[in-house]
């Protein structure tokens, strides 16, 4: 199943439509759950939505790879383009779902589970794209330092937050860990470097994924070649 496209290419089909689905509610074009339906500037501050942009561009790709071999005669293979950008996008992705159960909501009341918008962009699509790397990507192809790589976008993030909350008068800070005007630098450094060591210690873990194959009817760890990533 893993080489199968067609099998690859049903998957990423509803990957995407979730994706656009998490993508739309982002902007309240129609919205169930929350009070309000205009569209704001600040949709353009929350990592949620920035990481869920990032993810439905790259499940495109993904898609539209897929689509083109299936149609092309190919039945068998892998995504081949933007291998360490997609594991970026995992990574970012996994940060929004994994902070959003631990540190922003709980999972354990009901309104979690009834508001559509949280199932989208904090739940079902970070998943089902996560997901998507580990049942279909190819094995041994990304380098020990995609890691590393996949942390720079919420490291990038965190200075954009700086730079707006430094500017922006009364700026609503997007969540309680980024909020210099409470925590000061020092204490929204703290929050950062925990998190980077975290998600460092996830990144590894999924890289490890990458590098369990089968050889000889065993599963292994290939550590060949783990300075590049496979073209």
């Amino acid at each position: 199943m893993r080489k199968n496209l067609v099998v690859q290419l049903i998957y990423r089909t509803v990957l995407c439509c979730v994706s656009f689905l998490a993508v739309l509610l982002s902007f309240r074009v129609f919205y169930a759950g929350q009070g309000g339906t205009e569209p704001s500037w600040t949709i353009l501050i929350y990592y949620t939505n920035l990481s869920n942009y990032s993810v439905f561009v790259c499940a495109i790709v993904g898609f539209a790879e897929t689509a083109r071999r299936v149609l092309g005669g190919e039945r068998e293979g892998h995504q081949k383009r933007w291998r360490t950008f997609k594991f970026m996008n995992v990574v970012m992705i996994l940060v929004t779902f994994l902070v959003v159960i631990f540190l922003l909501d709980s999972p354990l009341h009901a309104d979690y589970w009834l508001n559509i918008g949280n199932m989208s962009y904090h739940c079902l699509a970070p998943l089902l794209f996560v997901f998507d790397y580990i049942l279909f990507d190819e094995k041994c192809t990304l380098s020990v330092f995609a890691p590393l790589y996949g942390v720079i976008p919420p490291l990038i993030y965190v200075g954009y937050i700086f730079l707006l909350g430094a500017c922006v008068p009364d700026f609503p800070y997007p969540y309680f860990f980024l909020n210099v005007a409470e925590l000061g630098y020092g204490g929204v450094t703290l929050w950062v470097l925990a998190l980077l060591a975290i998600f460092l210690v996830l990144g590894y873990l999924l890289w490890l994924w990458n590098r369990l194959d089968k050889r000889d009817g065993k599963l292994r760890l290939d550590f060949r070649d783990i300075l590049h990533t496979r073209k």
